[in-house]
């Protein structure tokens, strides 16, 4: 549940005031779980190779919170902004969204998206990253359908005819990105909801297809949150198979979630096996969305810090046997180490 609040012009997510309580004492025990795994790591376990970061998200402004907005940035501000990120290691960006629904914000020219406050983002980031030699995702339509506990039969169809649409009009720079993030996150909540299941499935078939139609070439990459349940690992993967059994869907991302409480370092590895074991079933790449920040807050311009050096190379560690490339979330605002 959320609400939206406006910082410097733009709009933003905010929690609602009824469920920060339960979700402060999650994060909070998250926090002290982490910090407890540092202190005991052995000196064996601190020299295990860590992956590299090598992709970032990129945004027109964060979603929920102020960061670091680009909304009036040139080429040249991006070229600036690409060019420190490739000097560290950074090959591969992926542009959240082109378009946030509950927002009404669009971040290039659109006619679909016409009652949207509408700035000029896509076409001066795309160009940069192709100058700056960049593998792009371009994320499109960015709602919150996949946090909802119920869609009707009238949001999927609402949720696929905006996905599709928006692909369309960005095809308008089809040559300027290599592939198509989709943007609506979701999770496993512990409990299977076949009728949500069934609807996102649905989306996720037929605007996947379509990307497909229209840009074979395109590679099609998703990030969902991880929440490790205990003794719910089957469920876990029964329910993300069938999620996207018969997609065409190239690469999953899941985000870490140590950053917002979803997971920690204490059963990050857990939590990864089931990812591999998803991503190997279904025969698609796997990646590793690294959070590079802490929750302070609930709500306001700035509720996440920086977290700590040795947190973000352990998370590297702990899925390094397991994925090809990590990328992270997001290293325009927060440290890279």
């Amino acid at each position: 549940m959320v609400i939206i609040g406006n910082y410097q012009g733009f709009n933003i997510f905010e929690p609602a005031p009824e469920i920060i309580p339960a979700s402060r004492e999650k994060v909070d025990a998250g926090i002290a779980v982490n910090k407890r795994v540092l202190q005991n790591l052995s000196a064996e376990e601190k020299a295990a190779p860590a992956m590299p970061v090598t992709g970032t998200f990129l945004c027109a402004h964060a979603p929920d919170y102020v960061g670091t907005p680009t909304l009036l940035w040139d080429t040249a501000q991006w070229k600036t902004a690409l060019e420190k990120l490739r000097e560290k290691k950074i090959d591969t960006v992926i542009f959240q969204a082109s378009v946030w629904n509950e927002l009404h914000e669009v971040y290039y020219s659109s006619k679909k998206f016409a009652s949207f406050r509408s700035w000029n983002v896509v076409e001066p980031m795309l160009l940069a990253a192709r100058d700056c030699g960049m593998t792009v995702f371009l994320g499109g339509y960015g709602s919150v359908s996949g946090w909802s506990p119920l869609l009707t039969e009238q949001e999927e169809k609402e949720e696929i005819d905006r996905q599709c649409g928006c692909f369309e009009e960005l095809m308008t720079y089809k040559e300027l990105f290599d592939g198509i993030y989709y943007a609506p996150e979701t999770a496993f909540s512990g409990v299977r909801n076949r009728q949500k299941e069934e609807r996102l499935h649905n989306i996720y078939q037929t605007y996947f297809r379509r990307i497909k139609e229209l840009a074979p070439e395109k590679k099609i990459l998703i990030s969902p949150a991880s929440r490790w349940i205990p003794r719910k690992e089957q469920e876990f993967f029964e329910a993300w198979t069938s999620l996207f059994e018969d997609v065409p869907l190239d690469i999953l991302a899941p985000q870490d979630s140590i950053g917002c409480g979803g997971c920690t370092l204490e059963n990050i590895s857990a939590m990864w096996q089931l990812w591999r074991r998803t991503a190997d079933s279904l025969g698609i790449t796997l990646w590793a969305n690294t959070e590079l920040f802490e929750r302070l807050t609930f709500g306001g311009p700035e509720p996440f810090k920086n977290a700590e050096k040795e947190r973000i190379f352990q998370q590297r560690r702990a899925v390094s046997p397991f994925v090809e490339k990590c990328i992270c979330w997001e290293a325009l605002y927060f440290d890279l180490p």
